[in-house]
């Protein structure tokens, strides 16, 4: 190739990689997803080692994130004065709350490198039953996420409630000004539509699995009572390994989530597509993502207190879709189920389109 041609780049600039998270996935796949779909060469931005670990409660760890993505900061300014960052070029920010937003902008319009910010929101401060909603100051907070949204040109939101939900706690009536800005686009998930699809099939059994972190937003105490009457495996008191995880996954006929906070699940998209029946609220992201047979009202479990009011009605649907599993309507429901999720939610189609 003649090397005075100008290839565009991608600039991955990841979140840390879990293991015990989707990010380590992620990490793994999205650099070949975009060489394969894309003419783009691409670059990802690592950050430090840290500690395979998060803190109790959270997606990751408070203070090691902030050193990791201050050391991609660095990385991304040497780029920059090493004149590998071309105008046309893009940066992917995995986790749009990253104050490397910050600095990817402030270098492209001082030193007139112009470039694409891409950033996907996963949860924040605009959202109130999210750890930093319940314990990071508004002032601050909100007015720092408002920036990086403005600092990005494409802003991707998993599902239709997470995005209303941002805008309409960040910006109020304004919205209408940044609808050139805002993208409903599924996740690009590649790897657990392959895994979750080559998962050894075996007899289904009386299983219910509660796939949560074990935190208020997610009421364990919930999980807790049902395991009083069927047989609930509630993964976080376990210390599963990923095969233990997947090896219940696989043989539970049922996966059930009482959350009061989701934008998206996708540990009961993976129970999905694994073939478990997914029993979840009619609210947050589950309400518009998920089978009418498959939702039960959002106030039988919206309070523990209202679980109990309501625990006979929550009691008789499981104990239904447990029995009724091999119904035919059940499996035919289930099957076009794992269809929506694998295309609207577990795929990224418009990110891409915006790459191109």
């Amino acid at each position: 190739m003649d090397a005075s041609v100008n290839i565009k780049k991608i600039f991955i600039v990841p979140i840390e990689p879990i293991d015990q998270r989707y990010t380590k996935q992620w990490y793994d796949f999205l650099p070949r997803w975009l060489e394969d779909n894309t003419e783009y060469l691409v670059e990802t931005i690592d950050g430090i080692s840290i500690p395979n670990k998060t803190t109790k409660g959270a997606f990751l760890d408070f203070g090691a994130t902030n050193a990791y993505k201050a050391s991609q900061i660095i990385k991304i300014a040497e780029l920059f004065q090493a004149g590998e960052v071309k105008p046309g070029d893009n940066f992917i920010v995995t986790d749009a709350w990253n104050f490397a937003i910050t600095s990817i902008r402030y270098m492209s319009e001082l030193l007139d490198i112009p470039v694409k910010i891409h950033g996907i929101w996963h949860a924040g401060n605009y959202d109130p039953s999210d750890i930093l909603g319940m314990k990071m100051s508004n002032d601050w907070a909100g007015n720092q996420e408002r920036a990086w949204f403005l600092a990005c040109d494409y802003n991707y939101f998993a599902t239709t409630f997470h995005l209303n939900m941002f805008m309409r706690n960040l910006f109020g009536d304004l919205r209408g000004r940044y609808e050139d800005k805002i993208f409903r686009s599924g996740q690009p998930h590649g790897l657990i539509i392959d895994f979750m699809e080559n998962l050894p099939k075996v007899k289904k059994e009386n299983i219910i699995m509660w796939p949560h972190r074990y935190n208020d937003d997610k009421q364990p105490k919930i999980a807790e009572d049902l395991a009083k009457h069927f047989n609930v495996v509630i993964t976080q008191k376990m210390n599963l390994g990923k095969k233990e995880y997947y090896e219940i996954m696989a043989k539970s006929k049922i996966i059930f989530s009482c959350a009061l906070h989701e934008n998206l699940g996708i540990s009961v998209m993976e129970g999905t597509m694994a073939g478990c029946v997914p029993i979840v609220p009619n609210r947050c992201s589950y309400g518009e993502m998920y089978d009418l047979m498959f939702k039960y009202p959002s106030k039988w479990t919206e309070s523990f207190e209202l679980y109990l009011q309501y625990k006979d009605l929550i009691l008789a649907k499981i104990s239904t879709m447990m029995d009724e599993y091999n119904n035919r309507e059940v499996q035919s429901t289930l099957l076009e189920q794992q269809k929506i999720l694998k295309s609207e939610y577990l795929s990224a189609t418009t990110m891409l389109l915006n790459l191109k």
